[in-house]
């Protein structure tokens, strides 16, 4: 028979294994303040302009631009726009001649003019996008590959069950690292990887519980009470499955007695073989009883079990967690090594000719991928598109500059030499740059559909030796 609970812990393993970089903030910076005044108002310059180079070398570099001044609260979307002008824009205008006024340059020293012109007028989108790029590392979930496992007699639960039940522990020691990385991030790696494989043959569920409120006493009352099924039963839709679970925060409470008694409230009357599969760093924290609410889930429901994941558990905890499996007549790994998990195999299990051609659904190779090169271009076409818009906003404000007299002709042409060559050289580090997180996208793409290729391989070969 195939339980598929070594899979879950199989997916909790590799998730806690893969190399995925810092995590894409989408969140812009603070504003800045455009200190335009009133049109036409004298106002006092800053003391001085902001510091760092007037062209980057590096995409580090890149990403470490300030915006203007002047430009500071400029939505991207306007940076980015195909209708943008040589000139200063009007609700800057005077603001900028006003700061121009007080650049103690001499008419003919190009690059003091050129870094006035950069500290008040340079487009915000270097760092609003550009340390996403830099940042941005292809992070797929690993591909669930279980190896041959334990098979006994006595054991009669159904090879696969109609309908698998997860519940997630999302309280807030899952906010906790473990090996460089958050526990939640890892647990919701492991249940995405989870449901698409199980997903190919059972319908599935998805509860959350203790993501409500904080760990606080006085919201305990809150977090203990809410459990949510954030993807409802029915059969496995990858994108809906994937959202709800990315949707998950850790925060509160661990009510794991009332997230079993409302899988079994919510399954009432459903005949079948069913299975809750819990993924848990914990013991109970909400005063109920797991153990008996697991015994009252499978009475009288001989189909019916309760395995549990125990992801680097303590010894209280786990303890707690082996007997809520034991009650649910289930079983109960811990997400320690792998060796544990594989260790001891003393019959074979091996993968049906229906299995291993759904792990072609396991291969990022589609969706996945497309979303992350989606995001790539995105990005690096907005900031091109605000790296042009800068350099026309920098030509206007040489144009400027010399109709009031600040600087000569000569001064002027070297200005717009030298915004020509910032446009050139930003537009070129962000295309390598956007070309080099291409390049790691279909890499990674390529590793993991090896790793699907080798797998495949090496279990026809196994089926073949064991005559199956």
């Amino acid at each position: 028979m195939k339980s598929f609970l070594p899979l879950l812990l199989a997916a909790v393993l590799l998730a806690g294994c893969s190399g995925g970089g810092p995590a894409a903030d989408e969140s812009n910076p603070p504003p800045q303040d455009s200190g335009t005044g009133d049109k036409g108002e004298e106002r006092t310059p800053p003391a001085s302009l902001p510091d760092g180079p007037a062209q980057a070398a590096t995409p580090d570099e890149l990403a470490a631009l300030t915006a203007g001044t002047l430009t500071a609260e400029f939505p991207v979307e306007q940076e980015a726009s195909t209708w943008s002008r040589r000139e200063v824009p009007e609700e800057i205008h005077d603001a900028f001649l006003n700061e121009m006024q007080a650049v103690s340059a001499g008419k003919d020293d190009a690059d003091a003019w050129f870094a006035a012109i950069a500290g008040t007028l340079a487009t915000p989108a270097y760092g609003e996008l550009v340390p996403w790029l830099v940042g941005f590392r292809p992070d797929f979930d690993e591909p669930l590959l279980p190896e041959p496992e334990e098979r006994t007699a006595e054991d009669s639960r159904a090879d696969i069950p109609d309908r698998a039940v997860i519940l997630l522990d999302a309280s807030s020691s899952m906010l906790l690292e473990a090996d460089g990385r958050l526990k939640m991030d890892t647990a919701k790696s492991a249940v995405r990887s989870f449901g698409r494989t199980i997903g190919q043959k059972s319908d599935v569920s998805l509860y959350v519980y203790g993501h409500a409120g904080t760990q606080n006493r006085s919201d305990k009352e809150l977090s203990c009470g809410t459990i949510d099924e954030v993807f409802p039963a029915g059969p496995y839709d990858e994108e809906r499955f994937n959202k709800a679970v990315d949707g998950v925060k850790a925060a509160g409470w661990t009510p794991l007695a009332g997230a079993i008694r409302q899988a079994r409230e919510d399954l009432a009357g459903t005949d079948g073989d069913i299975t809750v599969y819990i993924v848990s760093d914990g013991a109970e924290t909400c005063g109920g009883d797991p153990v008996g609410e697991a015994d009252a889930f499978v009475a009288d429901h001989p189909g019916r079990h309760v395995d549990i994941i125990g992801f680097q558990v303590d010894a209280e905890a786990e303890s707690q967690l082996k007997s809520v499996a034991e009650a649910g007549n289930g079983r109960y790994l811990g997400a320690d090594t792998l060796e544990e998990m594989t260790g001891g195999i003393a019959e074979m299990w091996l993968p049906s000719d229906l299995d291993l051609s759904l792990l072609v659904f396991q291969s990022p190779n589609g969706w996945a991928s497309s979303t992350a090169l989606h995001h790539i271009s995105d990005k690096s076409s907005l900031t091109k598109r605000s790296v042009f818009t800068e350099h026309l906003r920098f030509l206007g404000a040489a144009d400027l500059l010399l109709e009031e007299g600040l600087i000569g002709e000569d001064t002027r042409d070297e200005l717009l030499a030298m915004a020509d060559s910032r446009k050139d050289t930003h537009a070129r580090l962000l295309d390598e740059l956007a070309e080099e997180k291409r390049d790691a996208v279909t890499s990674e793409v390529e590793r993991i559909d090896k790793k699907i290729d080798d797998y495949r391989t090496r279990m026809e070969k196994l089926k073949k030796e064991q005559g199956d």
